[in-house]
């Protein structure tokens, strides 16, 4: 059965199409009035929405129009990756205000990590009313705990709170998620929430490799938050090279970032991708490997979920030549009813897709709360 919209999606309506009326908001949603009303009134009383004068008449009373509340405070975002960390100051409306890049070490810890996070992120919001923060992991992420659970390449982080720890920082509520499942939910929302597009697969091919999904217009986490994960799929090829996780033959052990790094003796992934696009033959061969790898895997991934789109993300995906070789791969693996209804692409928002879907993890969080003031 198709899920009912939640205030938080009335607030997405109001965000993308306002100014609107109670009676737009029905129609386009399609609830009852009298829900719509009620949903409205919690919105408003929770300083999310505000009411900005009257509409055109249409026969009637003129209506009151409503919009996303542009002052009543901000919201905190971050995508933390395993060198940096992307930060954002949103309004409610969700507007960028301010952006910004630190430098991380998650080998210092986890305290010490979000303490850098956290202090920037606190300075960019100076004398602005803080409602809550989003965060966003590049490890396997127990949405519900907001805990780290057991990740691969986060030494000292796994059993880390994390969204307990931003709460107490900032008094105020915070949510947190992989960093996959971020880029699937930032895509969607700034990309395709207001198409016909409802299942979405969000690849992230940094030194890791993370996997999202949309499913029904809603990010899909599974029974603990694990769907979704490739980088330890087995792959034909690869048997002989251990995997971080105890295991050989992993994806991640051939297709991502610290994998095409070690192989090539290089020290970034912006510095793999400057030899890529400089015709540098091993580069080269090494992301079309990659890619190939990949996009196996993926077409076990789109045979499955038939989605409508399939976002590459991540700084690995300014490599054309992998994105070729993975896109080869899936038209050459996959059934064509499955193959010809996907649309593969590269993200909208470049770098910034993750810091994006921490901004929207929060502000939906704070609408269906309703709890923000």
């Amino acid at each position: 059965m198709p899920r009912k919209p939640s205030a938080g999606d009335l607030l997405q309506l109001i965000r993308e199409a306002g100014p609107l009326s109670r009676t737009d908001l029905s129609r386009q949603s399609g609830l009852a009035a009298s829900t719509v009303s009620l949903r409205v009134e919690e919105l408003v009383r929770s300083g999310l929405v505000e009411e900005i004068g009257d509409g055109e008449s249409k026969g009637g009373r003129r209506p009151r129009l409503l919009r996303a509340s542009s002052g009543s405070g901000v919201a905190l975002a971050a995508d933390l990756g395993t060198h940096h960390a992307r930060l954002a100051v949103v309004d409610l409306a969700g507007q960028r205000l301010a952006a910004d890049e630190v430098e991380i070490r998650f080998d210092d810890g986890p305290a010490a990590a979000l303490e850098v996070v956290s202090a920037r992120l606190a300075e960019m919001a100076a004398g602005q009313r803080v409602l809550g923060v989003g965060a966003g992991l590049p490890g396997p992420v127990d949405p519900v705990a907001g805990q780290i659970v057991s990740p691969s390449r986060m030494p000292g982080w796994h059993g880390m709170r994390v969204r307990s720890w931003l709460e107490d920082r900032f008094g105020v509520p915070a949510m947190v998620d992989n960093d996959a499942n971020l880029l699937a939910l930032g895509e969607y929302r700034s990309r395709w929430a207001n198409t016909d597009v409802r299942d979405l697969v969000a690849v992230k091919v940094g030194r890791g490799i993370g996997c999202g999904i949309v499913a029904g217009g809603v990010v899909h986490h599974g029974a603990n938050g694990a769907a979704g994960d490739i980088s330890h799929v087995r792959v034909v090829g690869a048997d002989s090279v251990l995997c971080g996780c105890g295991r050989r033959g992993c994806l991640e052990t051939v297709a991502s970032g610290a994998a095409l790094l070690e192989q090539l003796g290089l020290s970034s992934t912006t510095e793999l991708v400057a030899q890529v696009h400089r015709g540098d033959a091993a580069a080269n061969q090494a992301v079309r490997g990659a890619g190939w790898y990949l996009g196996e895997v993926l077409a076990v991934v789109v045979n499955f979920f038939n989605p409508q789109v399939l976002v590459i993300g991540g700084s690995l995906s300014a490599a054309d030549p992998l994105i070729a070789s993975l896109r080869a791969a899936i038209y050459e693996r996959c059934l064509p009813m499955a193959s010809e209804a996907v649309r593969i692409t590269a993200v909208s928002d470049g770098l910034e897709a993750g810091v994006t879907g921490a901004a929207w993890l929060i502000l939906d969080h704070l609408a269906e709360t309703a709890t923000a003031v």
